[in-house]
């Protein structure tokens, strides 16, 4: 049975979809050069760009130029002041070595930690592709949602790997995409600041670009909504085309995050918000994803505090009605007070006492035989305009 604890299990398949807080604190995991006060292997927190300066952390393109970059374009979307952790690792070191060694600072976070974002820049070429990427990126994929699951469901510390689309080929004809995979704690961004044949060779993504917005939305704002502006960089290129060149609906339908512009508007935006999992799946998008995963983070926190209590029993030994409504209310009032105050959950002013939130204790259940209490929490997220519908035409006042 295990000892005295709670358990919250994710369900899936109930949508039917064919300031800085905890809930966007990001991590940048990269290939890094130490020097007298940077050391690899070593966590850092730091709040703006001049403190990770401070730090030795300078654009020297034999260095540690890409990391430099990233807290760069991050602080420049995100705002300083913004908490951010720097984890450097070897240039020896392999990108699945790179995400193995997250999990070092991960734990260091004490649970603070939503977001690993990683920033490739071996010492040696890595230039071998497989269907339009680095070879070998679906085991990275693999490797990142294992660990982001397993920090999740052991250490109640829900995450979503940033990784770049690196070697892509610029032949959107070569991915493979993710319609068939189930990768809902990973997203992979394709696009830079700066061309693949330019003076620093990027072969990844503005990955500081999209952790940088992430950790200034709230846990319910998609990355692309237009109303919030564009992003900070005057340059997007897929390879070494402008983003304005390219055909993103060929990257986007095969589920990549990248970049795009609008009509009438200035700028660069990001396309969407997408997870590298198939679109039927219930946190195919990282709204979906930030919102569940802070219901479930207060969910836990709230039930934790029932953890050996004293539970009433009727005379069947099953939990009594007043205390099953009591501990219900609880969830809903943390959750309620938490999210949908603030507008991360969708509420129906039509309905009296309508906060987003449900939640339900199992009262047929025989608590005096098992122990266990069992129950289900249900919290409404807010839609999204992905496609909007209109006629036009002339009105003749007939």
């Amino acid at each position: 049975m295990g000892k005295p604890s709670v358990n919250i299990a994710f369900e899936n398949g109930n949508i039917g979809s064919v300031t800085t807080s905890p809930d966007g604190v990001c991590v940048i995991v990269a290939s890094a050069v130490a020097n007298g006060g940077f050391a690899l292997s070593t966590p850092y927190t730091v709040y703006s760009l001049a403190e990770a300066e401070a730090l030795g952390i300078i654009p020297t393109v034999a260095g540690n130029y890409e990391l430099h970059k990233t807290i760069k374009e991050f602080y420049a979307e995100a705002g300083s002041g913004t908490e951010l952790w720097i984890y450097g690792v070897a240039k020896t070191r392999t990108l699945d070595q790179l995400i193995d060694d997250s999990k070092v600072v991960l734990t260091a976070s004490n649970r603070r930690i939503r977001f690993v974002v990683a920033k490739y820049a071996p010492s040696a070429d890595d230039d071998e592709v497989t269907a339009g990427l680095r070879t070998g990126f679906p085991t990275t994929l693999a490797a990142a949602q294992l660990i982001a699951e397993t920090y999740t469901e052991e250490k109640t510390q829900p995450l979503v790997f940033i990784l770049e689309g690196y070697n892509y080929t610029g032949v959107a004809a070569d991915l493979v995409g993710f319609s068939n995979t189930t990768y809902n704690r990973v997203a992979v961004l394709i696009g830079d600041t700066e061309k693949r044949t330019g003076a620093t060779a990027s072969k990844g993504a503005a990955v500081g670009v999209l952790a940088g917005r992430i950790a200034k939305n709230q846990v319910h704002v998609n990355v692309g909504r237009v109303k919030d502006g564009a992003l900070s960089p005057l340059e997007f290129y897929i390879v070494d085309t402008p983003v304005e060149q390219v055909n993103i609906d060929a990257l986007y339908n095969k589920g990549f995050l990248t970049l795009t512009t609008h009509t009438g508007k200035s700028g660069y935006y990001f396309v969407d918000d997408m997870l590298a999992c198939e679109v039927e799946d219930d946190y195919h998008y990282l709204t979906r994803r930030r919102v569940i995963d802070k219901a479930y983070v207060l969910a836990n926190q709230t039930l934790t505090n029932f953890i050996l209590d004293t539970v009433p029993l009727t005379n069947e030994g099953k939990i009594q009605a007043a205390y099953a409504k009591a501990l219900e209310a609880e969830v809903v009032r943390v959750i309620a007070q938490e999210m949908s105050a603030k507008g991360e959950l969708s509420v129906d002013p039509t309905v009296a006492n309508d906060n987003g939130v449900e939640c339900v204790i199992d009262v047929t259940n025989n608590v005096a035989q098992d122990s266990i209490i069992k129950g289900r929490i249900g919290v409404r997220p807010h839609g999204y305009g992905r496609l909007l519908e209109f006629a036009i035409g002339f009105n003749t006042g007939q």
